[in-house]
């Protein structure tokens, strides 16, 4: 069974992470509280016996929507050897629910994994190149 859960920042979780990201991706924007003076959301991650096989973190960004600061998820990660088990759909549930908890109006992402995104009802609102801008339906 999976645990998800939201976590602090100085949670040691967040170091492996982190190191996960940075290896995927060049660009993750570095663990911060605040940004733009405006409060991010905790990190969500999912434990599988209490070994950190994935999560999510967010930041904030421009909404092409509203053109105000909103809340996106910046990086969703599993392990290989855990993926296609839903994790990644149960962060990412997980996101949606806290986003809307904290009374953000909007949860974004900017993704090449469209499908991912579209079989959890979000909306494309933009497509660059091969990426794609969703948002989510229940925020």
């Amino acid at each position: 069974m999976v645990l998800i859960q939201e976590v602090e920042i100085n949670s040691p979780h967040l170091i492996t992470l982190y190191q996960w990201l940075e290896s995927e991706w060049d660009d993750v924007e570095p663990l911060a509280p605040m940004k733009n003076g405006q409060a991010i959301p905790n990190p969500i991650i999912a434990l599988k016996d209490g070994e950190l096989v994935g999560g999510l973190v967010f930041t904030r960004f421009l909404s092409p929507i509203t053109e105000e600061q909103a809340v996106w998820i910046n990086a969703v990660f599993i392990k290989d050897e855990e993926r296609k088990q839903g994790i990644s759909s149960q962060l990412i549930n997980r996101a949606e629910k806290l986003v809307k908890e904290i009374g953000e109006s909007e949860l974004l992402v900017f993704t090449e994994i469209k499908a991912l995104y579209s079989k959890l009802n979000w909306q494309v609102i933009e497509t660059v190149d091969k990426n794609f801008v969703l948002k989510s339906s229940l925020v």
